[in-house]
């Protein structure tokens, strides 16, 4: 069992490094200097900026350097805990994050949770009475709800809720009534996928030989779903909710910055439009980080779900 979590972690760190340097490849890559935007001001005001004045800002960051040399020089600081100030507050990342991290977290876990609440049963039940009714309407929503993009469907929910009966307010806040709105849009895009993943896994199991041969042997089919399919079932579908799950911490930013939500979604967009690489370098280790630490854990509890798992982990 160390040997596995030893080869995991092992695994996780290889997969963190590459996905901060292909990051920092994007961003390196990519249009606009941070240096010329944090003397504009952010107003693009370029032509009252001598290219001299540039220059030398971006030698005091370390931006004249070539891309490995910046890149491990940042992956050397980051190793030791410190993630560079920003470009555009001049403030430590990691202060930078604190404040938002949590928001993040917040906003996903409450979104999974109501999509969880919905998503397991109504699955089930799609799966246990196919092609039903209940089936039918969930498999209409769930199309709505997959086809639907996050930022429209923010849109309406706002207009409607704020605009025209004025339950909740335009500009938002980070308290239990401002978290009501983005839940609501995340939760239902990804109960709508989920349920629709639910149902498949409940239903490959449902055609497994044992399940006909526990209704032969005239077994009730309730007894069959709830204490074979469903603990047969639970290895996929708690894969599925450590993606969503997942999902939902790095694709919150348009839900975010509709909403006003300080979260991290609405950082890394602040981020972008002043070209403040060294804190979005900052949020994408950290969104990647709580990632891959989700997916450990996933990964962690199959043992305690399938003795299958375990009996290989001690072999």
């Amino acid at each position: 069992m160390f040997k596995r979590i030893f080869l995991s972690v092992s695994r996780l760190f290889i997969v963190l490094i590459g996905i901060t340097f292909l990051s920092f490849s994007l961003m390196y890559l990519g249009p606009g200097d941070p240096a010329e935007k944090y003397l504009a001001g952010g107003d693009g005001n370029k032509g009252t900026i001598s290219e001299e004045a540039i220059q030398a800002q971006r030698e005091k960051w370390g931006l004249d350097k070539p891309f490995l040399v910046q890149y491990t020089t940042w992956l050397g600081n980051a190793l030791r805990g410190n993630f560079g100030n920003s470009y555009s507050t001049g403030k430590p990342v990691i202060q930078e994050l604190k404040g938002k991290i949590g928001s993040t977290v917040v906003l996903a876990c409450a979104s999974m949770f109501v999509c969880i609440l919905i998503s397991i049963p109504l699955g089930v039940l799609c799966a246990y009475r196919k092609d039903g009714v209940i089936d039918n309407i969930s498999r209409i929503i769930s199309f709505v709800g997959i086809s639907l993009p996050s930022f429209l469907a923010a849109l309406l929910l706002l207009y409607f809720f704020s605009v025209r009966i004025h339950v909740f307010s335009i500009t938002g806040d980070n308290g239990l009534k401002g978290l009501t709105l983005p839940m609501a849009v995340l939760a239902f895009q990804s109960a709508a996928k989920l349920t629709r993943q639910v149902r498949s896994a409940v239903l490959t199991e449902l055609e497994r030989p044992y399940v006909r041969g526990a209704r032969a042997r005239g077994v009730k089919k309730s007894r069959i779903l709830f204490q074979h399919v469903l603990r047969n079932s639970w290895m996929p579908i708690l894969t599925l909710i450590g993606i969503h799950f997942g999902t939902q911490l790095g694709g919150a930013a348009v839900v975010e910055s509709i909403f006003s939500w300080q979260g991290l979604g609405q950082l890394a967009v602040s981020a972008v439009k002043t070209s403040d690489y060294i804190l979005l370098q900052g949020i994408v280790l950290w969104l990647a980080l709580l990632y891959l630490l989700i997916n450990f854990l996933v990964d962690a509890s199959y043992a305690g779900l399938d003795p299958r798992v375990r009996k290989g982990a001690g072999a």
